[in-house]
């Protein structure tokens, strides 16, 4: 089976050919109303449920909350757009238009620019065989074109379920262009045979359904992340041009509680010069005449880099096998300490207090995660809830691979340029496979000075109980040794999503792993109980960027705040006794253009602080163990 990678290839932000812009706009503006219809008793689905509120079908409250939006939120949307410049393209369900001749006419009317989102919003491409799906286009162009009479040049796949064959057989059926993906801020070429495909980025930041469809967040989050974006996305196009997009849902942005919203963030971008307020359709035909070939070229020359640069493992003697403990479970027992054999109870009243000799007695360390994830899923492999297993569909995963990939080609860089501003080194916990798939990017973080983490192989191959020792001890083997050849040397660990097996600690430090960041337990550095000397760099889980605003959705605003508060906090604790504030940021999280601002607000709250210091995490280490004496190197945890 295909990678999905096979579709595109990698070109970061930092080299690819500037997009120029017609008229020499710098900021394309595409405005995309999802304008849809939910079945009341759809067909049996595949892949996914349509309505899994109720235990079978009709769920009348929400197919009556959806419906609001083509009865009544349309017109009032509408009515706020044509305040503006915009011409809206319509990520539209077509059989709509058999439905509802008004909203056609509408359509008509206004001379919005039509994208498909399937015929209906509850019917999906999973499932569908090669003449199925062959078929569906068909129906989608035919629908369009009798109600329209335009041409259908683009999709936004329904529910984003795509097959492995959807970018050929759109392109084979004459559309140009795919709005599934959300892996930059340009369009992007698709690789399809014989034909000309590129991806518009599409936005899940910015869409009012997923962020307020059964989530904690507000419509003022809304209006300040579209604000906040459109902001960096403006600034950032005068070296380029770039592409900003708002989802928008009549069902939701028609509320009149919600609509005003949108007036607030139209007022925004409109008191902005420079800007180009273009259809999906223009976007992609501008880009296919102006810019594809080059990039098309780009993006080949930096995979040749890639291929000429491909490691030579070397499976290099490591320390012989000592650990002969037998793996958990370990069912606690009551008696005074850990239920677990790898550390020391040790509170901190039972502490000394801790002073290094450094600029500062708050080390603050942004830990930043780059990962593998990888489509389809290797096989054999458990999946961590919270990365792949919540989410698994079928391949390609386009939502998930395409936002992480934009990490990779865009949040990196947003993240080390806001380092650099600051004069603090990067930390980087970085998998193998991201290592030999991106060299380009790895050469750059060298060049600022990184510190590197091992990762594991990928987020996508995480260390359970499940392995024996002896699968687990190659796997730690196999890590090191291909980071390595990739010229990676490295110190700690850092498990993929912080997974480990009971036996994960003894087996890094019988491979001489001198510290490692899974464990959220302390404010200090620690001794672990293991072959060696390892020792614990505590991250913070309160302040994981994809824990908290991903997983519990929280507000970015409340992240922010409890930022603040805790630096603060730590701040004051550490002129009696050092602390350790490690954190873990994700470039496709708080590099996104919507949530750089407050990484970068974050750094300059750590900066101002009079205890502060913000080394690399190993510089910390050795810190601690100068501090903490060679006492500490021998026993216990020691603060």
């Amino acid at each position: 089976m295909p990678s999905i990678r096979d579709f595109v290839q990698y070109a970061p932000v930092t080299s690819r050919p500037a997009v120029r812009w017609p008229g020499g706009k710098r900021l394309a503006v595409w405005i995309v109303p999802n304008v849809e219809f939910y079945e009341y008793t759809p067909p049996p689905a595949i892949g996914r449920e349509t309505w899994d509120r109720v235990p079978a079908h009709p769920d009348v409250r929400e197919y009556g909350f959806r419906d609001y939006g083509n009865r009544v939120g349309i017109w009032r949307m509408d009515e706020v757009l044509q305040q503006y410049p915009v011409r809206p393209t319509v990520s539209l369900n077509l059989a709509l238009l058999d439905h509802f001749p008004e909203i056609a006419q509408l359509i008509r009317q206004r001379g919005w620019a039509v994208m498909s989102h399937g015929l209906y919003n509850t019917r999906f491409l999973y499932g569908m065989d090669e003449a199925q799906e062959r078929a569906f286009y068909k129906d989608n162009i035919d629908s369009l074109k009798r109600h329209t009479g335009a041409d259908l040049l683009g999709i936004l796949t329904p529910a984003i379920t795509n097959t492995a064959r959807t970018p050929a057989l759109i392109a084979e059926s004459g559309m140009i262009y795919h709005a599934d993906w959300v892996h930059d801020d340009v369009p992007v070429p698709i690789h399809v045979p014989g034909r000309k495909l590129v991806s518009i980025p599409y936005t899940y930041d910015l869409n009012d359904a997923p962020l307020w469809d059964g989530r904690p967040y507000g419509a003022r989050y809304f209006v300040d992340a579209c604000k906040a974006a459109f902001d960096r996305l403006y600034a950032e196009s005068a070296d380029g041009g770039r592409v900003f997009c708002i989802a928008l849902h009549p069902y939701q942005i028609g509320q009149p509680h919600h609509v005003g919203h949108l007036r607030e963030v139209l007022d925004h971008i409109a008191g902005h010069e420079g800007l180009w307020w273009a259809t999906g359709d223009e976007i992609a035909r501008h880009f296919l005449d102006h810019h594809h070939d080059e990039h098309v070229a780009h993006a080949r020359e930096i995979d040749e880099r890639r291929k000429a640069r491909a490691p030579q493992v070397v499976l290099r003697p490591h320390k012989p096998a000592s650990v002969t403990m037998a793996p958990g479970p370990w069912p606690a027992e009551r008696q005074p300490g850990y239920d677990h054999p790898h550390c020391d109870w040790n509170p901190w009243p039972s502490r000394p207090a801790l002073h290094w000799q450094a600029p500062g007695q708050l080390a603050v360390v942004p830990l930043l995660v780059l990962e593998a994830y990888e489509d389809p899923l290797p096989t054999g492999w458990p999946q961590v809830h919270s990365v792949g297993g919540g989410l698994i569909r079928d391949f390609p995963n386009i939502s998930r691979v395409s936002t992480r990939e934009y990490g990779h080609r865009v949040g990196i860089f947003r993240l080390l340029d806001a380092l650099r501003q600051r004069g603090v080194r990067p930390t980087v916990a970085m998998d193998a496979i991201t290592a030999e798939c991106y060299p380009d990017l790895l050469d750059r973080l060298q060049q600022d000075g990184a510190e590197f983490i091992a990762h594991g192989l990928s987020v996508t191959r995480p260390q359970t109980s499940r392995m024996s020792l002896q699968e687990e001890r190659s796997y730690i083997v196999a890590t090191l040794d291909r980071l390595a050849a990739c010229g990676v040397q490295t110190r700690g660990w850092f498990g993929a999503d912080y997974s480990e097996s009971t036996l994960t600690p003894q087996l890094l430090g019988e491979q001489g792993v001198h510290y490692l960041s899974d464990w959220a337990n302390d404010e200090q550095p620690y001794r672990m109980r293991t072959p060696g000397s390892l020792i614990a760099t505590p991250l913070w889980a309160d302040f994981d960027d994809q824990t908290v605003l991903i997983n519990r959705m929280c507000d970015p605003a409340i992240l922010e705040d409890h930022f603040g508060k805790a630096l603060r906090q730590l701040n004051r604790d550490a002129a009696t006794s050092a602390r350790l504030f490690h954190f873990c940021v994700r470039p496709w999280v708080l590099g996104s253009s919507a949530r750089i601002a407050l990484f970068e607000r974050v750094l300059d709250q750590a900066l101002a602080l009079d205890q502060v210091w913000m080394p690399r995490l190993g510089e910390v280490v050795d810190a601690w163990q100068a501090a903490a004496g060679p006492e500490a190197s021998q026993k216990g945890p020691q603060a």
